[in-house]
């Protein structure tokens, strides 16, 4: 599926006469056209899908440019602005260190410990007056 971008068509045209205009040139899957939400009224641009890649080059190259009651319309690939997520790579089967836990309490690996080898927590040096 190609989705395409037209725009500057006559604001009266409706879908029906936009799927005929892209039609010609290839299958449509949808035809949307952008509307103001209060009037209702063609905003004068749309979304056309088409089915399949060569269709969508057959009617680029057809109606770019093109006039159509002294209008002329731009017709091109839609921009993605919102690509589908894409899904993290499973991650390889790592090893996590666990913690180790001590008589003076937690202590991450690697880091340094408030006790030594006997369990017993080490005084902290005394502050120089």
């Amino acid at each position: 599926m190609v989705k395409l971008f037209a725009v500057g068509f006559p604001r009266d045209m409706d879908e029906l006469e936009l799927l005929e205009l892209f039609a010609a040139y290839g299958t449509i899957g949808t035809v949307t056209i952008i509307r103001d939400q209060e009037t209702n009224v063609s905003a004068g641009y749309g979304f056309i899908t088409m089915t399949d890649q060569a269709g969508a080059d057959r009617a680029i190259a057809a109606l770019d440019g093109a006039t159509i009651d002294e209008r002329t319309l731009s017709v091109r690939i839609a921009d993605n602005k919102n690509p589908p997520p894409v899904k993290p790579a499973p991650r390889a089967n790592k090893t996590y260190n666990k913690p180790k836990f001590t008589k003076a309490g937690y202590t991450k690996p690697g880091s340094y410990s408030n006790s030594d080898a006997s369990g017993e927590k080490k005084k902290r040096p005394r502050k120089r007056l």
